[in-house]
């Protein structure tokens, strides 16, 4: 706990520098996206090596931005998108311990090169918050609807839960599909949800999996059901 404590630390310093850069994440207008944002709507934190930033289009700009304590590990341009990241190793509790930051513009990837456009709407309806990253920052994160939709395109195991967790403690978006039609393939998403989402969440042992993620035992038999239920409502 101390070193995943420090390594949060870490990544608190880098949301902060950034900050300090774009002045207050307003230019370009940068949107904390992953499993840190998810904190926002849900009262569980799960501890990430990384931070994940969303923007429409600026990323040239924050590339000369980059600290000199951190390595540019990858940039990459590809039509109208493009995807950078740094990277840091840090000596922590006697380890070398990777954080980074990566940041993604004009759009958001998948693991099958699914995609979530960034459109206008994504930077103005993001809400700036006050949020816990080892010390306090000032961040953007996305409109619970968009946030939904993001965990749905990547489809790890880490965003079945924190979806699972989003459902049990908000429901499901009223506007998912409307929302998607507008930034992602609706077919996709439903395509997603059915032969993915939902039978690992379906499944009895998905409640160890969470529980071992976000340390609570509340979650149960009865939350998971429901969850199935109300995504299942959806297709």
């Amino acid at each position: 706990m101390d070193v995943m404590s420090e390594r949060e630390l870490e990544i608190g310093k880098i949301i902060k520098y950034l900050s300090s850069k774009t002045r207050g994440f307003e230019s370009p207008k940068l949107v904390l996206i992953g499993g840190y944002a998810l904190r926002h709507y849900v009262p569980f934190s799960r501890y990430s090596r990384d931070c994940d930033f969303a923007l429409k289009e600026g990323l040239d700009k924050i590339k000369r931005m980059k600290p000199p304590s951190m390595t540019l590990e990858a940039f990459e341009r590809k039509n109208s998108s493009a995807f950078m990241r740094w990277a840091k190793i840090t000596a922590i509790g006697g380890k070398k311990v990777k954080t980074g930051v990566d940041l993604m513009e004009s759009e958001i990837t998948g693991r099958n090169n699914e995609t979530f456009r960034i459109d206008g709407k994504f930077l103005q309806n993001a809400k700036k918050i006050i949020l816990t990253v080892g010390i306090k920052c000032e961040v953007f994160v996305p409109d619970y609807t968009d946030l939904f939709l993001l965990k749905i395109i990547s489809a790890r195991p880490s965003d079945i839960r924190d979806m699972a967790a989003m459902v049990w403690k908000n429901g499901v978006p009223e506007n998912l599909m409307k929302r998607a039609k507008e930034v992602a393939d609706p077919i996709t998403v439903k395509n997603k949800l059915k032969n993915e989402i939902i039978p690992d969440i379906s499944d009895f042992l998905f409640i160890h999996s969470f529980r071992g993620t976000f340390v609570t035992k509340d979650f149960g038999e009865n939350e998971r059901k429901d969850v199935v239920r109300k995504l299942k409502a959806v297709i």
